[in-house]
């Protein structure tokens, strides 16, 4: 017999053994991490099932504020909150800075080359922002309004814009880029002079004359009424024309042709050249809510400009006449103020109290900007004027300022408020 030493497999088996465990581990930390993953990705948060009501309780949702709640996993979180605070109208921003919030084929045909993303962040692989708000919207019986946030905006370096650069109107100098305008002495900061200063002031403006932007703002905004179950579709303040722009080749030929050859006047304000060009805009939105109609004909064409004498003046919105053509469905007047004395007058005396028989009328409040929420206890105020007045409902600007951690009061205060504000 041999006196070798057999190896021992105890020895050999017992390193096998602790790997086979942790790998077993790693296995079951895995499982746990997409179990959990998954019920975050499918749990709901309860429907509240909101009564139908008349009044308008509205709120904005910029790109930035549905990212941030997409990114979350608490979308539906997110609105659920919103109905148990009584708010029956989303209007979620789907048009920014030339992109869309959703993917699409008419932007990209325009020569975009990203037209799928918020906040400048890719889109979620498996659904669309547009998609899952829409049905969380709906889950609680609330309405849900798209909001073309930039309108005629364009950013002078988007793809879009480089594609077609004469798609973009000028001032008189040949700039696409406008000088902003001087401060109104009723609002606390223009709205364009806000978004020239986040968006690096290069914002141009398409031109509603020309019949390709017409075609392509038409088709936008009727391949989201075709292929989502929305309730309407909203176009602001910026859906309008600066009074210094429409000096552009096309649109200056345009005129001469029609004026017996007669230029423009080099004073943007003359009251036939701002007619003349408001008119364009007037038609504009004539021709998107008869192609609306024809997909969907109880789509809401819903506006929220500012009141009626300073849009007209200054942007070329003859919102007025929309109203007494019957083109629009709804309109939410921007009313931003700094002094709620102010404010309260501007209910009676803007020229637009007398519309509430004609057309749902609610008020925009501005609850501030992202820095500097405005006191809960001013935004309480305004509501309580609103509803004096007899409006038809309130809308805020925007959601980040008014139900998120910007806000300035804590969130059983603002539940507690609207619930008695909104009781019916």
């Amino acid at each position: 017999m041999s006196d070798a030493i057999l190896p021992d497999k105890s020895l050999d088996t017992a390193p096998r053994s602790k790997q086979v465990r942790a790998k077993k581990r790693r296995r079951h930390i895995a499982l746990a991490i997409v179990a959990l993953w998954l019920v975050m990705a499918c749990w709901q948060a309860p429907a509240i099932k909101l009564t139908a009501t008349n009044e308008i309780r509205g709120v904005w949702m910029t790109n930035t504020a549905a990212a941030i709640n997409y990114y979350s996993f608490r979308l539906d979180d997110a609105v659920a909150n919103l109905a148990a605070h009584r708010i029956n109208t989303l209007y979620p921003s789907v048009w920014n800075q030339g992109y869309t919030l959703y993917p699409n084929q008419v932007t990209k045909r325009a020569g975009g080359k990203c037209c799928d993303r918020i906040a400048n962040v890719p889109l979620y692989p498996f659904d669309d922002i547009l998609h899952s708000l829409t049905r969380q919207a709906h889950r609680h019986n609330m309405r849900l309004i798209p909001w073309f946030e930039y309108g005629l905006m364009i950013p002078v370096s988007s793809p879009i814009a480089k594609a077609h650069p004469e798609w973009l109107t000028t001032n008189r100098a040949g700039e696409f880029v406008p000088a902003p305008l001087s401060a109104h002495p009723l609002f606390p900061k223009p709205i364009q002079n806000f978004q020239l200063e986040i968006s690096g002031g290069n914002l141009a403006w398409l031109n509603p004359m020309h019949p390709e932007v017409r075609q392509f703002l038409t088709d936008l905004i009727v391949d989201v009424v075709k292929r989502y179950p929305v309730d309407g579709i909203q176009l602001d303040d910026h859906f309008s024309l600066p009074i210094s722009m429409g000096y552009d080749p096309y649109s200056v030929q345009l005129y001469k042709d029609s004026h017996g050859g007669s230029p423009p006047p080099d004073d943007p304000s003359a009251p036939g050249w701002l007619a003349w060009r408001a008119h364009a805009i007037t038609t504009l939105l004539t021709d998107i809510t008869q192609a609306v109609k024809d997909v969907r004909p109880e789509a809401i064409i819903s506006v929220s400009p500012n009141p009626p004498g300073f849009a007209y003046r200054k942007y070329l919105q003859d919102w007025l006449n929309w109203v007494n053509l019957g083109i629009v469905d709804e309109v939410l007047v921007q009313l931003y103020r700094d002094d709620l004395n102010v404010f309260e007058q501007d209910l009676y005396n803007s020229g637009f109290h007398n519309l509430r028989t004609q057309v749902p009328i609610a008020i925009g409040l501005y609850t501030g900007p992202l820095t500097a929420a405005k006191d809960f206890n001013r935004t309480i105020d305004e509501i309580a004027a609103v509803q004096q007045a007899g409006y038809g409902g309130v809308s805020f600007f925007s959601w980040e300022t008014t139900f998120w951690v910007m806000k300035k009061a804590s969130d059983m205060e603002v539940k507690q408020t609207l619930e008695r504000l909104f009781q019916s």
